[in-house]
């Protein structure tokens, strides 16, 4: 799956931005993500247009700690879905540390954006329109289920994180990993009750360094092997 190709409709300005994730070297390492110019001009265009709201014109810092966990793991042989992709940060990574990686979004600029930076990395992502809170199962990636499936920055209100937390109780029925990244949004609260209800405890503790901002949810036994 490929990155939208209406040029005609790709209007939103971008700025690169460096994403540090090993200071140890020099240079540093690190990947480079495309933000809007104007995310406030960016906003005024979906209002005017209908289009959804543009929450992954900026990079959020939520996405850089799963980004930092990624880069510490060997990810050859997994397949990551990134729900929400905004700038694709996660899922950038994730390719660069050997993983085959889908990454979707409702707002085709941002999945442009994420294809450029992915050119620029010389890794191999897909992108796809993909609506988190729509009725549609979740896709595949390469042909097969996700092993790990990302939702970096999503719980901006009530609706999405109820959203957020349907696509958590099926991607784990898959028997896929599932990470989440949020910097203690109001809705975090509803997302971690409605998941609660199904005995689901999505606990934002001290994960890789990144005290409350990481929840990682484990597939059962039975989900793995199903």
């Amino acid at each position: 799956m490929n990155a939208p190709d209406d040029e005609a409709n790709d209007a939103r300005p971008l700025r690169a931005r460096f994403v540090c994730l090993d200071a140890t070297t020099s240079p540093p390492l690190g990947v480079v993500v495309y933000e809007a110019k104007d995310p406030g001009a960016a906003v005024d265009d979906a209002i005017k247009s209908g289009a959804p709201a543009p929450y992954g014109a900026v990079l959020w810092d939520s996405a850089i700690a799963l980004a930092r966990l990624f880069w510490a793991m060997d990810l050859r042989g997994r397949r990551v879905l990134e729900l929400g992709a905004g700038c694709g940060l996660v899922g950038l990574v994730g390719a660069t540390r050997g993983a085959q990686v889908l990454c979707t979004d409702v707002d085709v600029h941002t999945l442009r954006a994420v294809a450029r930076a992915a050119t620029d990395a010389n890794v191999t992502v897909d992108v796809a329109t993909f609506d988190l809170m729509g009725p549609d199962v979740l896709p595949d990636v390469g042909g097969d289920v996700a092993t790990d499936v990302v939702l970096a920055d999503v719980l901006y209100e009530p609706a999405l994180a109820a959203a957020a937390a349907r696509r958590c109780r099926q991607a784990l029925a898959l028997g896929a990993r599932v990470w989440v990244g949020d910097p203690e949004r109001v809705p975090r609260k509803d997302f971690i009750r409605l998941l609660a209800e199904d005995g689901i405890d999505a606990r934002f503790g001290e994960v890789g360094g990144a005290d409350g901002v990481v929840c990682v949810l484990e597939p059962t036994a039975a989900s793995r092997s199903s």
